[in-house]
């Protein structure tokens, strides 16, 4: 219950704080003048963006550890879906990802794309073969399930962009003031209670 009052809070100011749409309020750039970014072209520009990513990423990652459960599989105390999710999920996934990008060779005429798709083709399923081999599972599905449940939010985050309309600032005030931190309060008192409740004390 804690967590399912924490998420949508969460990704709407992390959202906020990387100023994505619809809160990109300090750039607008979908405006004629796209903010700062007026002022920078060339490689300062490039390193505007990736530091905007790399925070996308950053908060997505602690988003995602904190109440997402990191790089533990869904269900993770289901015993039966171990091996469902921690090999058909990550095989099906790179290996149904190579073959639909094999479909895509034959429409391509330019024989360097051609080559570059194949090489793509032989990685993804390279991959998702690697992935059945026990050892390497065990190995590599912790950050397997870590990074697909970063690239949701950052999905989401993308999402939102193409969704909704830039809000005002006094609309942005609201929803810090009157829905994100009221959620917030009341997740941290539902923990306190549920904490206290199943503490032996309690």
């Amino acid at each position: 219950m804690p967590c399912m009052l924490s998420v949508p809070a969460t990704i709407i100011a992390a959202t906020a704080e990387t100023n994505r749409a619809p809160f990109d309020l300090p750039e607008a750039e979908s405006e004629l003048v796209a903010g700062f970014h007026t002022e920078y072209s060339g490689f300062r520009f490039a390193l505007y963006f990736l530091a905007e990513y790399a925070n996308i990423l950053v908060i997505s990652s602690v988003a995602v550890t904190l109440f997402w459960g990191g790089w533990l599989r869904p269900f993770p105390s289901v015993k039966w879906l171990a091996a469902p999710l921690n090999y058909g999920v990550p095989v099906l996934l790179f290996v149904g990802s190579g073959l639909a990008t094999f479909t895509l060779i034959k429409k391509l005429k330019d024989t360097m794309q051609q080559k570059v798709l194949l090489g793509v083709v032989v990685i993804l399923v390279g991959t998702g073969g690697v992935m059945a081999i026990p050892m390497v599972n065990a190995a590599m599905i912790g950050l397997f399930w870590f990074l697909v449940k970063v690239s949701v939010i950052v999905y989401m985050m993308i999402w939102f962009r193409g969704t909704f309309p830039r809000y005002r600032y006094d609309q942005l005030m609201n929803i810090g003031w009157k829905v994100a931190i009221p959620i917030g309060m009341a997740s941290v008192l539902i923990n306190a209670v549920l904490g206290m409740l199943g503490s032996p004390q309690g």
